[in-house]
C-alpha cells in the first residue's frame, strides 16, 4: 500500500497525517463531517460552547452512534446466523423428502 502525506484541519487547528493512499477519502469525509458538527453545535449553543466543548460534545456524539450502529450488526449478524442455521436445516429437510419421493 503506497502511503502519503495529507494535511487535515479540524476545530481550525492543522494536522498532519501519513496514510494510505488508498484511505484519503474516508479522512476528508471524517474532516467534513467533524467540522460541520462542530458548526452545527456552534449554532445551536451559541457562546456558550466553546470549542473544546463542541468536539468533547462531537466525540461523544460519534461514539454513540458508533456503538449503537456496531450493536444494530450484531443483531443482524446473530439474526443471519439463525437464518443460516434454518436454510441448513430445510435443505436437509428437503434432501429427505426428495430420497423418500424416489
Amino acid at each position: 500500500m503506497a502511503k502519503q502525506k495529507i494535511n487535515l484541519k479540524v476545530a481550525n487547528k492543522a494536522y498532519s497525517l501519513t496514510i494510505d493512499s488508498e484511505k484519503e477519502e474516508v479522512y476528508r469525509l471524517a474532516e467534513r463531517e467533524v467540522n460541520a458538527n462542530i458548526s452545527r453545535l456552534q449554532k445551536t449553543f451559541g457562546e456558550n460552547c466553546d470549542i473544546k466543548d463542541c468536539l468533547a460534545i462531537s466525540a461523544l456524539q460519534f461514539c454513540i452512534n458508533n456503538i449503537a450502529f456496531t450493536r444494530q450488526n450484531e443483531v443482524e449478524s446473530d439474526d443471519m446466523k439463525a437464518l443460516d442455521a434454518l436454510s441448513k436445516r430445510l435443505d436437509k429437510h428437503l434432501n429427505r423428502l426428495e430420497k423418500n419421493d424416489k
